[in-house]
């Protein structure tokens, strides 16, 4: 038997499978990054759906209630996320500065050259 929250989880996990194959299909994904989340979202709705899948994790980690190992789980999973997210933006930065750099220089350039 479905339990209410189980219901919602299932449901979660089928909307943010399809908006994860709706920007897929948008080229807003490359094929690595649709078949991570959709290997994250499929997992989350087996782990809702049948929670004894993950009960000898639970035990192994010492963790008594279903709820606190999503919860932990989704903290960790938050995390990484958030790195990568930082990791990225500091390497767009990056780039952004030294495209600035190599425009201001290109534009002293032919400044220069003008003004002779």
């Amino acid at each position: 038997m479905i339990f209410g929250l189980q219901f919602i989880g299932i449901l979660f996990a089928l909307v943010m499978i399809y908006f994860t194959f709706l920007y897929y299909k948008r080229e807003q994904y490359d094929k690595r990054g649709f078949i991570v989340w959709l290997i994250i979202w499929v997992g989350f709705m087996i782990m809702v759906t049948i929670p004894q899948t993950i009960y000898g994790v639970m035990e192994a980690l010492q963790i008594k209630r279903t709820v606190d190992f999503f919860v932990i789980g989704g903290f960790l999973i938050f995390s990484v996320i958030l790195f990568r997210m930082y990791i990225i933006t500091k390497q767009t930065q990056k780039k952004v500065e030294d495209l600035v750099r190599d425009v201001a220089i290109k534009g002293v350039k032919i400044g220069k050259k003008t003004n002779k």
